[in-house]
C-alpha cells in the first residue's frame, strides 16, 4: 500500500491504524498470514526506491524493510 499525503513523522501512526484495521476484519487478517504487505510513503518509494528498507509490514510490528522481505 503507497501512502500519500502521509507526513514522515506520521508513517508509524498510519501504518498501526493499518494494522488495527486489517486485525478487526478476519478475511483481511487470513489474507496477510498468506501474501505479504506492506506500507510506505510516496515519497520514500520516489526518493529511494521499492527495494531499500521503507517498508512497514502489515502483519506484524516489524521494522521496516525492502519489498521482498516482506
Amino acid at each position: 500500500m503507497v501512502l500519500v499525503g502521509t507526513a514522515a513523522a506520521g508513517i508509524r501512526s498510519a501504518v498501526a491504524d493499518l494494522r488495527l484495521a486489517a486485525e478487526e476484519n478476519p478475511t483481511v487478517t487470513d489474507m496477510l498470514a498468506a501474501v505479504p504487505a506492506g506500507a510506505t510513503r510516496i515519497e520514500d518509494l520516489i526518493q529511494r526506491g521499492p527495494s531499500t528498507p521503507i517498508w512497514h509490514p502489515l502483519s506484524s510490528s516489524g521494522r521496516p524493510c525492502g519489498w521482498t522481505q516482506l
